[in-house]
């Protein structure tokens, strides 16, 4: 249906509509507001393109976070670690990039041993206010987890780096704006950044006197406030893991608008 034959239609639907009920084409309230007629016909003339097909297609789901990610628990294990570039630190330590000029966090590289990582489990939680692209208003959203299991909750957390759980700091710099299933995955087992950490978690508390160097690197957009993956390098002592692992910053079911932060 072309643009003018629908608007058209459109319209006389409309008018047709409201002289039944006896409303003017700017009729007033009972409390003094205007019934916006054309804004009632865009919205309608909205709804006649979707049923007709006219509309514009909806953007690309791997543009906007819509999708789990290819393994559909937020994660993929893509290769070897990779500590190429990196300082390492020495055993018990934690090394945290410098912000960049937007404030976004850039690496946190640490070599964790189980002393490190008692202290973390051990410590009170203290997490700042304000992160790079934490949202104005945190939605609270249903998600799907499959298996008739859903998360109900508020989108975004504020995910570490490298976990408290691990030693990581409650600081900017070891944070992103993440979503609950970036940070959880669908935590049926543990993914999203909880699969690596679960991981040197496990290994560290069954091997005491081992190491694990673990480095995350939030990957950026332009000028995007959010990143749209994470990748995390982990290497035990012992080379029984060693794993490079991508993990995506989305949502299932949701637009993440990676630019300012909430959702689109």
């Amino acid at each position: 249906m072309s643009g003018r034959r629908g608007e058209g239609l459109l319209a006389a639907v409309v008018a047709a509509g409201l002289l039944a009920f006896g409303i003017p084409s700017c009729a007033t309230l009972s409390d003094g507001g205007d019934i916006d007629v054309p804004a009632i016909i865009e919205d309608a003339n909205g709804l006649l393109d979707r049923l007709t097909g006219d509309a514009e297609s909806p953007s690309d789901s791997s543009a906007t976070g819509e999708t789990a990610g290819p393994n559909v628990d937020y994660y993929t294990v893509d290769g070897a670690a990779d500590f190429t570039g990196a300082t390492i630190p020495g055993p018990g330590a934690i090394a945290y990039g410098t912000p960049d000029a937007l404030g976004r966090s850039t690496r946190a590289v640490g070599n964790i041993t189980k002393a490190l990582r008692d202290d973390g489990s051990d410590r009170d939680r203290d997490m700042p206010d304000e992160i790079c692209g934490w949202p104005d208003r945190n939605p609270k959203v249903e998600i799907d987890l499959g298996g008739g299991d859903a998360y109900r909750g508020y989108l975004f957390n504020r995910s570490h780096l490298i976990a408290k759980s691990l030693g990581g700091a409650d600081a900017p710099e070891n944070m992103i704006t993440g979503t609950r299933t970036q940070n959880v995955g669908r935590n049926q087992p543990p993914g999203g950044m909880a699969y690596t950490e679960t991981l040197a978690r496990d290994w560290l508390d069954a091997h005491p006197d081992g190491t694990v160097l673990y480095m995350a690197t939030p990957n950026y957009t332009g000028d995007e406030l959010l990143p749209r993956t994470v990748t995390v390098d982990i290497r035990t002592s012992d080379g029984a893991i060693d794993q490079h692992v991508t993990v995506y910053n989305t949502a299932d079911g949701y637009g993440i608008d990676y630019l300012h932060g909430g959702v689109l």
